[in-house]
């Protein structure tokens, strides 16, 4: 009798021991799958950020392009600004290759900001002047100096601009 009690005092250390060692693994468990699950969703979002970094770059690698070739339109908004009107087949040349010239740049993204007689946003616009105007409001755009571009959602180059002041 005394035999079974040892044995059963045995088993139940031994039930004890097994039950500790459970509850380890089973933290263990829990700790890598928590890691595992970190890992996954850093590996997702590491893949997120590489497409957009993709994204904008194939979007945004011509801006210093577009920045060069927008000289050019400016040149021919020059020429077409100083023409006289006996000069038709000039203005008529001029207009032509400036249409042609926006349509390209509106292919590739790239979009004239309207900003004539539009309230002035220092995020798209370069105040170089203020005009007193009577029959306009105070930050009312009535000049612009130079054209701003977008280039899909992100401004190219600001509009320079003259805004209206009481």
């Amino acid at each position: 009798m005394a035999e079974i009690e040892e044995v059963e005092k045995n088993n139940s250390n031994n039930e004890e021991i097994v039950e500790n060692e459970i509850d380890v693994l089973k933290n263990q468990i829990d700790g890598l799958n928590d890691k595992l699950l970190r890992a996954i969703a850093e590996s997702q979002n590491i893949q997120k950020r590489a497409e957009k970094e993709k994204s904008d770059i194939s979007k945004y690698s011509v801006s210093s392009f577009a920045k060069d070739v927008l000289l050019i339109r400016d040149n021919l908004q020059l020429a077409l600004n100083n023409c006289n009107e006996s000069e038709e087949a000039i203005v008529a040349g001029v207009k032509l290759t400036m249409e042609g010239m926006d349509k390209t740049l509106e292919r590739h993204g790239i979009k004239m900001i309207e900003s004539l007689d539009k309230a002035f946003d220092p995020n798209f616009h370069q105040a170089m002047m203020e005009i007193e105007s009577q029959d306009k409001e105070s930050g009312i755009i009535i000049q612009v100096m130079q054209e701003g571009f977008m280039i899909h959602d992100r401004l190219l180059r600001p509009a320079l601009v003259g805004v209206s002041k009481k």
